[in-house]
């Protein structure tokens, strides 16, 4: 009886070890807004005269595409340098190249081929609709990283730069969802120094899920003994 409660122990030492430094690999890192991002390398977009409807690779491995909220393709300009102009007065244009939509409602995404801890953008939209600006960040599983939302004519969010930190390389796509608005002048982030599971981490969860098969097999073999 006491071998029976010392294997049940043991099983439960270990699965608490291993779920304990799954935690540490898992656990997601906390998010900030940023409108500056000193170390940032610009994504530079390529060059395209017309508007576009199929995805879009630029830059070290960045992924553009334009879709309805409902998620079918959609057309955008892309690397658009022409005169975009809004309802302000304001026109982009001038030679730098840009992404936009029009007189519609609209995701862009930004996939990475590598995550990212950071990004940045430069960002106008249409103040004249009664809207919400929506800004997202997913990890490479989908999961929602973070989010910033608020409404087109609020005086606290003026047109500029926004963007998200994270304490890890884990930002995978990146979102802006909104009415008639135009990115530019994006600009990534890879941390070196992010934290990753490190290769002890990795040995315990191993050793832990062994410790622990090797446990069933004993407590399975007082069992019917």
């Amino acid at each position: 009886m006491k071998s029976t409660s010392f294997a049940t122990g043991a099983l439960a030492a270990c699965l608490l070890g291993v779920a304990s430094a799954f935690a540490v690999a898992v656990t997601p890192a906390a998010a900030v807004v940023i409108t500056s991002l000193p170390d940032g390398v610009k994504q530079e977009f390529s060059l395209h005269p017309r508007s576009v409807r199929d995805p879009i690779e630029f830059g070290d491995g960045v992924t553009y595409q334009a879709t309805t909220l409902t998620g079918a393709q959609t057309t955008s300009y892309f690397g658009y340098t022409n005169s975009f102009t809004f309802p302000d007065g304001t026109n982009w244009g001038g030679g730098e190249p840009f992404a936009a939509v029009g007189l519609q409602s609209a995701i862009m995404s930004f996939t990475f081929d590598d995550p990212v801890s950071a990004l940045l953008a430069n960002f106008i939209w249409s103040r004249t609709q009664d809207t919400m600006f929506k800004l997202r960040a997913y990890n490479a599983n989908g999961a929602l990283l973070e989010s910033l939302t608020f409404a087109t004519n609020d005086p606290a969010y003026p047109k500029g730069y926004y963007g998200f930190q994270r304490e890890t390389n884990d930002i995978a796509r990146f979102e802006v969802e909104g009415y008639y608005f135009g990115v530019r002048d994006l600009s990534t982030f890879v941390d070196p120094t992010a934290a990753v599971p490190e290769p002890a981490t990795w040995a315990m969860m191993i050793m832990g899920f062994g410790a622990a098969g090797a446990a069933m097999r004993r407590r399975r073999a007082m069992l019917t003994a």
